[in-house]
């Protein structure tokens, strides 16, 4: 089994098409991308039409379908039998299953799509033996940059850090609404290189646009701004996680700047190295010089604590946020103002 998606679709895109073909699982787009791959690629230089079949497991036996992998093609080199519902396989398929997988038809490929892979099924265990098959799920949180870089590819784009991970903090792990964003972007991004403006402008609807107004004014302290969006956000009924996302971004880049100012850079080295430029470079360096490295560095240790009590604790999730927010921009007449005085982060 190709255990990664790109692996998976790298040799269905470049290499010879094996006879069978199978996928599935919770990641719809991935599916999506082998179904167009395989179609254009199993019925290229032929008549489509004569040559194509689609049916359901749950209202053909595997018998039937063998049947149909088994009639040649009509002028063409290729038929492509696609199957979907393929999980509806059951125990009295499997032997016409295991006899086809063996000794597949030469001038067919048989794609089998399934809703769900369920890896201890007995017809799933087969065709992992004897066929190409990726079960697709949702990437890792800690994934998902390494994520969107791949897929921007694949659209022609080139994205720097800041863009990958303000994308990823935006979308988060829906991959239709990645593809979306890298559409919208593709149509945008001169010479296909997107920044973090980009994202920011033409990615963000109304309520990302009070999230990232959410972001710059926990970025530089300022309690009451940073209270006003996180309201409109409540109200809007946005998901506390992916905001924090967000803020690890945007409190991430204020860290860099905080290091590289450090280093002695000067505000272009730094936004060279940021690919930060306009008002972004002179808002992050604004913030940066709020505090120092400690200072900031407490901050995003502060999300930390936020993010395990989400998503181990019973809390109220916007309260947490609403506590969140408290602490990372206390008022200027308890706290002294500003970024650099912070609470220490919960345990």
């Amino acid at each position: 089994m190709a255990r990664d998606p790109d692996t998976f679709l790298s040799i269905v895109e470049e290499r010879e098409l094996p006879p069978v073909v199978a996928c599935g699982g919770v990641e719809r787009v991935y599916t999506d991308d082998v179904v167009a791959t395989v179609r254009r690629r199993a019925l290229a230089g032929g008549l489509a039409d004569f040559n194509h079949d689609r049916v359901s497991a749950r209202d053909r036996s595997f018998s039937d379908i063998v049947a149909l992998a088994n009639t040649l093609p009509m002028m063409a080199a290729r038929r492509l039998v696609e199957v979907r519902d393929a999980e509806a396989l059951r125990d009295h398929d499997l032997p016409a299953l295991e006899a086809y997988l063996r000794a597949p038809a030469k001038e067919t490929v048989l794609l089998l799509l399934f809703g769900a892979i369920d890896l201890r099924a007995k017809a799933v265990k087969l065709i992992d033996q004897h066929a190409l098959l990726c079960r697709f799920e949702h990437p890792r949180e800690r994934d998902l940059p390494q994520h969107v870089a791949r897929r921007a590819r694949r659209h022609g784009l080139a994205l720097d850090r800041a863009a990958v991970e303000a994308l990823a903090a935006t979308v988060g792990a829906d991959l239709t609404l990645l593809e979306r964003a890298l559409e919208k972007l593709a149509l945008v991004a001169e010479g296909g290189v997107v920044t973090a403006a980009l994202v920011e402008t033409h990615v963000a609807d109304t309520h990302l646009e009070d999230a990232f107004a959410l972001a710059r004014a926990v970025a530089h302290g300022d309690r009451a701004a940073a209270l006003r969006s996180l309201g409109s956000l409540q109200a809007a009924r946005e998901e506390p996680l992916r905001l924090l996302g967000l803020l690890a971004w945007q409190l991430r880049q204020i860290v860099r700047t905080r290091a590289l100012l450090d280093l002695g850079r000067g505000p272009q080295e730094v936004g060279r190295e940021l690919s930060l430029y306009g008002d972004r470079l002179q808002a992050a360096l604004g913030a940066a010089r709020g505090g120092d490295a400690a200072a900031h560095a407490a901050r995003l240790a502060r999300l930390a604590g936020a993010d395990r009590v989400l998503k181990g604790s019973r809390q109220p999730p916007w309260l947490v946020m609403h506590r969140l927010v408290l602490d990372l921009c206390p008022a200027a007449a308890r706290g002294g103002g500003g970024a650099a005085h912070q609470r220490p982060p919960p345990r």
